[in-house]
């Protein structure tokens, strides 16, 4: 905060050359930066004390300025306005200037020692030893603006905040970048560099056989395609920071918007709220859920069906070379080409729909991951061969494989159980393990775990409660509280100090009411998509409480991971 007023001075040492300023009308905005301003950050802080339970945490603040300016304090600030930064062009030259709200910018600058102040007929001239040039303030209707150049300053905005366009309500902190105001001449250099450097990292290694680098350079050309398109349709960027005091939680957005009309803007429309078949995966109490839906577009399907082409071309290549019989190659051909033939037919469908959740439960500790497919018969049918292959090369394996072990509200279940070695392990997983695939005409489900039927039952159970139910194109969550529950019981009890730290962990945790998430959430906006990442107070409140405790547990698992001591997880941990 401290260091803002300063900024340009900082800036000057890449600013080339001073900006001729242009008739207005002609200067295009390539990055604000926005900052709430004081009063929001110390109401933040207060914010943070009442989660920690710590009320001196915003008066703090004002006791660690007023040390640090020898008891003046920031006399001279206006604390109830937003802070900002501009970055301009006219596309040749990018003028830059901040601005920061101020009652008497003279009295401000006072406080700062180490700063050298000169006035120059209305402007304010700052050197700073540190600095490699100095800076210039101008203060005008309650603002002080600085820039490193005199002349970027001779138009400045009555208010400023205009420039902001809201960020500064929505946000603590944010960035936003128009990459279509880029001049051209610069977009075009970072294409090239972006082909050029591609094609140099085409090369193929000493040791990489034809297929593998036919893949790998398909797929890269493909990436850098993508990458050329985003720099040449792209119209913002934005990266977010809030805390939400109403609703007691911290996020950060990510925004990426398309200049309308372009193909770019298209494929963003398809993000957007729609209905699932797979909403069973929302279990209450699972310690990770997730459910995602959404459309393919024609760019994105023809992009992944040629990826697939490629892999097909090769892997069949490579199957020739493998020593393999007529018999035994015509049956791994088929098998291949069975398995890419449903993704394909799955891709053509663009439908995209599927879930996961983890389930942390003693002795009961399972995952399981589902969506659609646009045949699952067939995949079952491969699936079958491969069991019957295995099953005559390892015949001990034939007890432990159970094919269409049960049926259930019409998806079939095969299952492969395996005991649990380790006594450590069966502490979370219990005494065996289980691998489900679960097959229906459209939908395919795997579950892995200690109670992997259980689990994936009560998925479909609730599926079925909840036929197309509309979800978010992407909804992540993660709950703190099973996870260190889990943890405090499975740690083993020879890792120094680990047991008592993640026992203190777990109560904390189970003390936050159901608030004690982390989410990852995607969706749709004009021209463009926001992912969102959201902190619960919950959370918030276990992780600064608890941080030295963190660190100190990290520790003593890093000590053991690092093979600094005997390693108690042995091959349960593998």
């Amino acid at each position: 905060m401290l260091s803002m007023l300063a900024v340009a001075v900082a800036l000057g040492s890449w600013t080339t050359c001073p900006a001729q300023v242009a008739p207005a009308g002609e200067m295009k905005t390539l990055a604000t930066v926005a900052f709430s301003g004081y009063g929001e950050v110390r109401a933040d802080l207060d914010f943070i004390g009442k989660i920690v339970e710590n009320a001196e945490l915003g008066s703090g603040l004002e006791d660690i300025l007023l040390m640090m300016t020898k008891d003046k304090g920031l006399q001279g600030l206006d604390k109830t306005k937003p802070w900002g930064l501009l970055v301009q062009t006219d596309g040749q030259q990018f003028p830059i200037y901040g601005f920061v709200p101020v009652t008497d910018v003279k009295t401000l600058l006072s406080v700062f020692e180490d700063i050298e102040v000169e006035d120059e007929g209305g402007l304010l001239k700052l050197s700073l030893e540190a600095a490699p040039a100095p800076a210039f303030v101008k203060e005008a209707n309650g603002w002080a603006f600085i820039a490193a150049n005199a002349e970027d300053l001779a138009n400045v905005p009555d208010d400023p905040t205009i420039a902001l366009n809201g960020l500064h309500e929505r946000y603590d902190l944010a960035v936003k970048a128009s990459i279509k105001s880029v001049p051209p001449i610069f977009r075009q250099s970072v294409v090239g560099q972006l082909r050029l450097g591609a094609e140099a990292g085409l090369q193929r290694m000493p040791d990489e056989g034809e297929d593998e680098y036919a893949i790998r350079t398909g797929m890269t050309r493909r990436a850098i395609d993508q990458m050329v398109t985003m720099v040449e349709e792209l119209d913002e960027l934005l990266l977010g920071f809030a805390i939400d005091r109403d609703n007691g939680s911290v996020y950060v957005d990510v925004d990426v918007t398309a200049i309308e009309g372009t193909k770019l803007a298209e494929q963003f429309a398809t993000v957007k709220p729609g209905p699932t078949d797979f909403a069973g995966f929302d279990l209450p109490g699972a310690a990770i859920t997730g459910n995602w839906v959404g459309t393919l577009s024609d760019v994105e399907v023809a992009q992944a069906k040629s990826s697939i082409g490629t892999v097909r071309q090769t892997a069949l290549e490579s199957l020739k070379e493998e020593g393999l019989s007529e018999a035994e190659l015509e049956l791994a051909t088929g098998l291949l080409n069975d398995v890419l033939d449903v993704v394909e037919q799955t891709l053509d469908a663009k439908k995209v729909d599927g879930g996961v959740v983890v389930m942390l439960e003693p002795a009961g500790t399972a995952v399981v991951v589902g969506g659609t497919i646009a045949d699952g018969g067939k995949l079952e049918a491969v699936v079958k061969r491969l069991v019957g292959i295995i099953t005559q090369d390892s015949p001990e394996l034939a007890d432990a494989i159970k094919l269409d072990a049960q049926t259930h509200e019409g998806i079939r279940f095969h299952v492969f159980t395996m005991p649990v070695p380790e006594e450590d392990a069966k502490k979370l997983l219990g005494e065996s393990i289980e691998v489900v695939l679960g097959v229906g005409t459209d939908s395919v489900y795997l579950a892995a775990g200690g109670n992997a039927s259980s689990l994936l039952k009560q998925v479909i159970d609730k599926s079925k409660a909840e036929p197309g139910k509309v979800v978010p194109p992407l909804r992540i969550a993660v709950a703190l509280t099973p996870i260190a529950v889990t943890a405090a019981q499975a740690v083993p009890t020879d890792v120094p100090g680990t047991a008592e730290l993640l026992q203190k962990l777990a109560q904390d945790c189970q003390q936050t009411g159901g608030k004690d998430h982390i989410s990852i959430l995607s969706e749709g906006i004009p021209n463009g998509t926001r992912t969102r990442v959201e902190i619960e107070e919950g959370f918030l409140k276990v992780l600064i409480s608890n941080g030295p405790l963190l660190m100190q547990t990290f520790q003593s698992l890093s000590e053991v991971m690092g093979g600094g001591k005997e390693d108690p997880f042995g091959d349960a941990l593998q």
